[in-house]
């Protein structure tokens, strides 16, 4: 499904990912762990093409390298940003539309699908994004995503700054679209994480450090990485 090799991202003489290559196969939920400043959100960002990269990045065998953003959404990836960055002043309808622009013929059918994994969301079709609370608001992040029809989904940071309870409801929908599609997520909440990962990506310092399946993590790293296991 994605391969990276040798992908590094600079801003200035900071190197924020510095050569890293992986790996995720076609249906995995692929889960990437660090602290912050540890080179997640610009690795994302690098796939979307948001930052500029050196490497290679290949998706479903079709390099991504120079490609704008749009064109990378068209071929199959789509992000949900950290801090969700809905258009507050849209409707939730029009966010979700806004979404849906590479696949307009499909609409209605994934407006639907969306409103099923977010009811919420179709009780409130018509409200400004700005009116949601924050977990609506990453209900509507994710549900615009996936109106893209994804064959990777890319998830950066959804339980940030969310109640336990809402953070609940977040995973509880992330789980049901397990094997569905592929997702790569990047979280700080590692309990959460682990719960649906298929394979683990730890990053120090920009650097892909250790790599594991789902029943081989090395907690003990992990905890060591986060600075005594605060996060855990």
């Amino acid at each position: 499904m994605l391969e990276v090799e040798g992908l590094e991202v600079s801003y200035g003489h900071v190197r924020a990912v510095r050569d890293v290559s992986f790996e995720v196969k076609e249906g995995e939920f692929a889960v990437f762990l660090g602290r912050n400043g540890a080179g997640k959100t610009s690795l994302l960002k690098a796939l979307l093409g948001q930052v500029k990269a050196r490497g290679r990045i290949t998706l479903r065998g079709r390099r991504l390298e120079g490609l704008p953003p749009w064109r990378r959404v068209k071929l199959g990836l789509s992000l949900v940003p950290e801090g969700r960055q809905v258009f507050s002043p849209l409707t939730v309808r029009e966010n979700l539309e806004l979404g849906a622009f590479v696949a307009p013929g499909k609409l209605k059918r994934n407006l639907a699908q969306v409103f099923s994994l977010f009811p919420v969301l179709e009780e409130k079709a018509g409200l400004p994004a700005g009116a949601l609370s924050g977990g609506e608001q990453q209900m509507l992040a994710i549900g615009r995503a996936l109106m893209a029809e994804p064959a990777l989904l890319l998830l950066d940071e959804p339980s940030m700054g969310l109640a336990p309870k809402v953070v609940q409801e977040i995973y509880a929908t992330l789980k049901k679209l397990k094997g569905r599609l592929t997702v790569l997520l990047v979280e700080q909440n590692v309990k959460k994480a682990l719960s649906l990962a298929d394979r683990v990506f730890l990053l120090e310092s920009g650097r892909l450090v250790s790599s594991w399946g789902r029943d081989e993590v090395d907690e003990t790293v992990v905890e060591a990485a986060y600075l005594g296991g605060s996060e855990l």
